[in-house]
């Protein structure tokens, strides 16, 4: 839209110079309308909203140049007249507010692309994995009821371990087990005790048995060490350690016997000889078999020559 202004106020009684472009002359109030040579504002274009998609940019047209104002003859002095009040200037129109620029949509590259859908094959696998993990990780299992509770600690009980049976037996109570299984289980404990202090004391005795045994020995007492060992054993009963050591006494006494007989042959006393290996025969030894029979042999070469020397006598 275009609006008339003038620059010289039109009153040829006023004919002052405007300060601004306006429609009546803040001197005389005169309107200014026709007379003076006029400006024409042209209104700037509205901007226009565009979609969401990158506007291209607008192109401004070129300003519209102003027609250049011509110059007006002097107006005739006219006779001073009393000022006119000077209204306020019009205040200026508020300018329309700055409109924020459109927000720019978001670059196309910059969407990630949809993800692909979990396929059947990673689920079973997964699955696979869980399992795997459940059973390295599962639960401990239920605790042991009151039987297994007292098999256990009677066990304990009969490899001598009172203590741990001992032990057991107030876990139980505390629990406030049946009646039943703690009678049972101190039964078992107080038989067990009797058996243990009884082994006990073997284990002791089995102890100054072998020093008594090895230093008879020793001494070259083999009969004394056996009897010391059959003491024991009347006592105490047979097992593996009393075999072994009865086997090392035996040797003993049929070596002693060897030797007896080595003695006896020496003297040529066939009599001594033939006694001193049936005596040690008796021990059946294996490992004195070789000797055994070499001493047989000289017996009876003993034996011949003793035939032969009586033979040119008769």
């Amino acid at each position: 839209m275009s609006e008339t202004v003038n620059d010289v106020c039109i009153n040829a009684a006023c004919g002052r110079t405007l300060p601004l472009r306006v429609v009546h002359c803040p001197f005389c109030g005169e309107r200014q309308a026709g007379a003076a040579p006029v400006l024409t504002k042209v209104a700037a274009p509205a901007p226009v909203m565009l979609d969401p998609v990158p506007p291209p940019v607008p192109r401004v047209p070129p300003p519209v140049p102003a027609p250049a104002p011509t110059p007006t003859p002097p107006p005739a002095p006219q006779p001073a007249s009393a000022p006119q009040p000077v209204p306020p200037p019009a205040p200026a129109p508020a300018s329309a507010p700055a409109k924020a620029p459109p927000a720019k949509p978001a670059a196309r590259g910059s969407v990630p692309p949809p993800r692909p859908p979990v396929r059947l094959r990673t689920w079973i696998a997964a699955a696979v994995v869980l399992t795997g993990i459940w059973f390295y990780n599962k639960p401990a299992d239920k605790p042991a009821s009151v039987a297994e509770q007292v098999e256990a600690a009677a066990a304990l009980a009969v490899q001598c371990d009172l203590d741990g049976a001992r032990s057991a037996l107030a876990v139980l109570k505390s629990a406030k087990a049946p009646a039943a299984q703690i009678k049972r289980l101190q039964a078992s404990i107080t038989k067990s005790a009797a058996a243990c202090d009884r082994q006990q004391q073997r284990a002791q005795a089995w102890m100054v048995l072998q020093g008594s045994v090895n230093q008879a020995l020793d001494a070259g007492k083999p009969d004394l060490a056996a009897t010391r060992l059959a003491a024991h054993v009347k006592r105490w009963g047979d097992d593996p350690d009393t075999l072994e050591l009865d086997a090392r006494v035996k040797v003993a006494q049929a070596s002693a016997q060897l030797d007896a007989a080595d003695a006896c042959l020496a003297r040529s006393d066939r009599t001594c000889l033939e006694s001193s290996l049936i005596a040690a025969e008796r021990y059946k030894r294996p490992e004195l078999a070789a000797r055994t029979q070499a001493l047989r042999t000289a017996l009876s070469q003993l034996l011949e020559r003793s035939l032969l020397d009586a033979a040119p006598g008769q």
